[in-house]
């Protein structure tokens, strides 16, 4: 088992060489590597998986299949944290038996969901990556990743950078973070591959949020849920969601002593998007919200 920690980014391909002149100045790159990932993901009828807040994927690399779940994890703002199970298989379709049994809720019966695994999306990408050793020898794999979600004819881009903490001190995922924004264009993602590929296979829309919350998590999480709604769909009235969830950030932030600056910057944007004037693109607004998930990761 192993627990994922990792940043992700949306960055077009037309970065990609720019973003490979860039690792160069921020450590020592010390693998290179590029390869076709073909991934299946996989539930039930009844999307048992789904509801368990588990994911469960096959995937094709290098001529090689690997099996992997992911359990039901945390995410402090732009932060993802969630175990995984990786297993050799023989073929496209998972064995669930390969698993450790432990990982199973309580009652599971691995032999009826086993019988019962239907194919829902596949998410195919080429995937150029970068192991990154930092000054303070902190190794970093970076993954960008170039493809399409596809779910019952139907497709959607991938265009994403990964960050992902190897070993090492994990506020220099962070800081590398800072680095890459201030060079790229990037753009803090939210959704998974697998949650767009449910969306896509079921053809669901995201859901503004009606609650901006008391707490500074609530509050990025609303923050983040009305960006997506709004990079994904266009939805004007998502901006005056993430305009008020700004707000409420601003105020937030305000009253801690080390965050004081960062409520600065919310108000301003909140006050451009009251506006409808998007600012998703914007360092200021990356730069922003990875500030404030490395405060949640901090004291979470």
């Amino acid at each position: 088992m192993s627990t994922e920690l990792e940043l992700k980014f949306l960055l077009a391909p037309a970065y990609l060489p720019q973003l490979q002149a860039s690792l160069t100045q921020l450590g020592q790159i010390s693998h290179y590597e590029q390869a076709d990932l073909l991934n299946a993901y996989f539930d039930t009828s009844t999307n048992w998986f789904r509801q368990h807040d588990m994911g469960l994927r096959s995937r094709l690399k290098k001529g090689r299949y690997e099996q992997t779940i992911k359990l039901a994890g945390t995410q402090h703002g732009a932060m993802q944290m969630r175990p995984e199970y990786n297993e050799p298989c023989a073929s496209v379709i998972p064995q669930l038996v390969s698993f450790p049994s432990y990982i199973w809720p309580e009652n599971a019966d691995v032999g009826k969901l086993q019988a019962e695994l239907t194919e829902l999306f596949r998410t195919d990408f080429n995937r150029s990556s970068w192991q990154l050793r930092c000054a303070d020898g902190t190794e970093v794999d970076l993954a960008y990743d170039q493809g399409q979600v596809v779910a019952k004819g139907k497709t959607q881009p991938i265009a994403e950078l990964e960050l992902e903490l190897l070993t090492g001190d994990p506020q220099q995922l962070f800081v590398l973070a800072s680095q890459l924004i201030q060079l790229l264009p990037l753009q803090t993602g939210w959704l998974s591959k697998a949650a767009r590929g449910y969306q896509l296979a079921f053809d669901t829309r995201l859901k503004l949020p009606t609650d901006i919350g008391d707490s500074l998590l609530a509050q990025v999480k609303a923050l983040q849920q009305a960006e997506a709604c709004y990079l994904q769909q266009q939805d004007l009235l998502a901006l005056g969601i993430a305009a008020k969830a700004l707000s409420a950030i601003a105020s937030a932030t305000g009253k801690l002593g080390q965050l004081q600056q960062l409520s600065v910057t919310a108000s301003a944007l909140a006050q451009q998007l009251a506006a409808n004037q998007p600012v998703f693109a914007l360092q200021e607004y990356s730069l922003l919200l990875l500030s404030l998930s490395q405060y949640l990761y901090q004291h979470a």
